[in-house]
């Protein structure tokens, strides 16, 4: 819930798919169509997180129509970082989760590999721990 109440979807959303990726990385599945799928919707549940920020402060996402994922990242550079909110180094994360998503959904020539799932799990987890904290939820 925010201050006002109202519930955070997009904080379950995330906290979920952390663990349904963790989950499937401890049963061992080595699966790259999987891990494709993985760090997308890691790179999505993060870009939620982001959007929950902008809603927080004001602002209308849901309504912008062109480059929302690099409006998103701008805006939260402008309104977090360079306010001092948020650490530049967690807005790269969400910038690093997003190349690494474009990756996986459009260099089909390269394997996704457990490594990459590792990574996407970081840079979310990072990214997600500063939103958490801005937000006020533990």
């Amino acid at each position: 819930m925010n201050e006002r109440g109202e519930p955070m979807q997009e904080v379950e959303f995330a906290r979920e798919t952390l663990r349904f990726a963790q989950m499937f990385l401890h049963m061992g599945v080595t699966n790259t169509w999987l891990h494709r799928m993985l760090v997308g919707k890691l790179y999505y549940a993060a870009h939620h997180l982001g959007r929950r920020l902008l809603i927080e402060i004001g602002m209308q996402p849901e309504q912008w129509r062109a480059n929302v994922h690099q409006r998103v990242l701008d805006e939260l550079n402008q309104q977090h970082v360079s306010t001092g909110q948020m650490t530049l180094d967690a807005w790269r994360a969400l910038d690093r989760l997003r190349g690494l998503r474009r990756t996986a959904d459009y260099e089909l020539a390269r394997t996704m590999r457990l490594r990459h799932v590792n990574r996407a799990i970081a840079l979310f987890a990072h990214f997600a721990d500063e939103c958490y904290r801005i937000l006020g939820v533990s």
